[in-house]
């Protein structure tokens, strides 16, 4: 795998890959222990100033406590189009007051390139309707080529009247700490806008999206 390829493999991984699900999906990088309900699904759709990325995630849940997800993120910097298919299990029955645990499963890979990246971690979620929500990450992503790296991510949201804001910090082993804010709001029914803003190794990236859910 070239090194253009790599990166660009890393840059869906964390941009597209982590926000398939649910209502605490995007804006977020980190995953929340939360799936659509059982038969219904969603579409993300954003774009990233990072590589000029346009990026489409759709995720549908064909059983309670099961999502099954894919995306693809096309390049305007590179030309290079990835994709990912991942797979995410709820551990616990979904609770509004107190912690959410599961797990997700995935592979991201660049058009024309036979390498791919696996990637795997845990979550927990804990909210509350005082203190709102904390989302944790711990896992691992690993090139088909390359030893495996650790992978963690913290984020808390809390839902205002009208917006959802978010803070989040995450941390790949090898890589510079990624820190990020953001925001979402409902539009009209089942039509959310979001967008965030990030900071990396001094550079900065902002998102802006729309998600539909079915």
């Amino acid at each position: 795998m070239t090194a253009t390829s790599f990166k660009n493999c890393l840059f869906v991984l964390l941009i597209c890959v982590f926000p398939a699900v649910a209502l605490a999906g995007r804006p977020l990088l980190i995953d929340d222990a939360a799936t659509n309900a059982a038969g219904h699904g969603h579409v993300e759709s954003w774009y990233d100033t990072e590589e000029r990325t346009f990026n489409v995630a759709p995720a549908f849940a064909p059983i309670e406590g099961l999502e099954l997800g894919a995306a693809i993120a096309k390049s305007n910097s590179s030309g290079e189009t990835s994709y990912s298919l991942q797979l995410k299990k709820l551990f616990t029955s979904p609770q509004e007051n107190g912690c959410n645990r599961g797990g997700t499963l995935g592979r991201t890979s660049v058009q024309n390139d036979n390498a791919y990246t696996l990637y795997g971690w845990g979550i927990l979620s804990c909210q509350s309707p005082q203190w709102g929500t904390v989302h944790l990450n711990l896992g691992w992503i690993k090139e088909r080529y390359g030893s495996s790296q650790q992978l963690t991510g913290l984020a808390f949201e809390y839902p205002l009247e009208n917006f959802t804001p978010h803070a989040e910090w995450l941390r790949l082993e090898g890589e510079k700490n990624t820190m990020a804010i953001g925001a979402r709001t409902e539009l009209f029914k089942d039509v959310q806008l979001d967008g965030s803003y990030r900071v990396q190794d001094e550079q900065n990236y902002w998102t802006l999206g729309v998600k539909w859910q079915f």
